[in-house]
């Protein structure tokens, strides 16, 4: 694997972004001593309402080497016999660094001449980015951890034996059906949990396998169903909730235990738990699952389901980001079509189709 000195910081630490002006702005960092660039090279979060990047410049690309002798025969050029007796006359314009024996030659003038370099060592130099050269160096990538799971006595004591209310559920049974909302719950097992905020909800991520992933825990509005954001993001885990050490998070799709209980029905993917759960009621038709958060709209989280048949739809302003995704997947074997509904909307963006649907239940 090939890392380069220049990285986005992986930190939690957010500045003022240039463009928007908003504390969303994640800085590039030289790798090596972890020091920030200048405050204009980095990314903004907000990727739907500014989407600002600056990267470091690419630069020159220079590559190692080593030679018989060098000789200085200009004040603007040198004699350069390779290692295969070979003479070049080089620009010194065109060195980066020289020593006895060996020198870093610029690319540019390395595709012109009859210098063997394409398997040498080479790195890249920025010119005008803090005096910085930027290695790419081989760094040995550790043994992969093992995902870590609850196991299913946890999910049997939350949703069996202790339930709780949770304001979810509530709100849910002021629009559905006592049947519907029931339903709903034990195809999901929607539980109730005190453990970070009163009568907040777990969502669990179970695979078709019956592993559990995750318990995402999140608290929501009783009366108007939306999640609850001030003064902060309710969202916990379970596992840190209930302090598990050295549990590796490893999501799964939001209800892909499901998928076995049908293997004839289209599956239909959303970002929201919510959503899924509220769409599994009105269309009932289709196997309901949910990424959990724009992101997760990938590989590695669709690959169970990638010899069914799915439709996806995203939130309002996600759908050219989910369209080009599904286009990669689609190219390697998935069967996926992306609806742009929401996308032909007026509302704004983070409007999804649960919002859609019950909007028309309003009128």
């Amino acid at each position: 694997m090939e890392a380069y000195k220049y990285t986005l910081d992986k930190g939690s630490k957010k500045f003022l972004c240039p463009n928007c002006n908003k504390k969303t702005f994640v800085l590039y960092i030289e790798t090596e001593t972890g020091n920030y660039l200048t405050d204009d090279f980095g990314k903004c979060d907000r990727e739907q309402n500014c989407n600002y990047h600056k990267a470091p410049p690419k630069g020159s690309k220079y590559y190692l080497i080593k030679t018989l002798s060098l000789k200085e025969i200009t004040d603007k050029a040198i004699k350069l016999t390779d290692l295969n007796c070979i003479i070049s006359i080089v620009p010194k314009s065109q060195i980066l660094e020289q020593s006895k024996n060996e020198c870093w030659i610029s690319e540019w003038f390395l595709e012109k001449s009859t210098i063997q370099y394409l398997t040498n060592e080479f790195k890249y130099h920025y010119s005008n980015v803090s005096g910085f050269i930027n290695e790419v160096k081989k760094i040995v990538q550790p043994p992969p951890v093992a995902p870590s799971f609850h196991g299913l006595e946890l999910l049997d004591k939350m949703y069996f034996e202790n339930p709780v209310n949770d304001h979810f559920t509530e709100y849910l049974k002021e629009r559905f059906s006592k049947d519907e909302v029931f339903t709903a719950m034990q195809n999901y097992f929607i539980t109730g949990t005190n453990l970070c905020w009163l009568l907040s909800t777990v969502f669990w991520q179970i695979d078709d396998k019956e592993q559990i992933h995750a318990g995402k825990i999140m608290q929501y509005d009783r009366f108007t169903g939306k999640r609850i954001k001030a003064p902060y993001n309710h969202i916990n885990w379970l596992h840190k909730a209930t302090k598990e050490p050295d549990f590796n998070l490893c999501q799964c799709l939001f209800g892909l235990h499901r998928i076995n209980e049908d293997y004839q029905k289209t599956i239909a993917i959303v970002e929201s738990e919510k959503t899924a759960i509220i769409m599994s009621i009105l269309l009932p038709h289709y196997i309901w699952l949910a990424t959990g958060s724009k992101g997760n709209f990938k590989f590695e989280m669709l690959k169970p389901i990638k010899k069914r048949n799915i439709v996806s739809f995203p939130d309002k302003g996600e759908y050219n980001n989910w369209l080009n995704k599904a286009t990669e997947l689609n190219a390697i074997g998935f069967k996926i079509s992306v609806s742009d509904m929401i996308e032909q909307t007026d509302f704004e963006n983070g409007f999804d189709l649960a919002d859609y649907y019950l909007s028309l239940q309003d009128l």
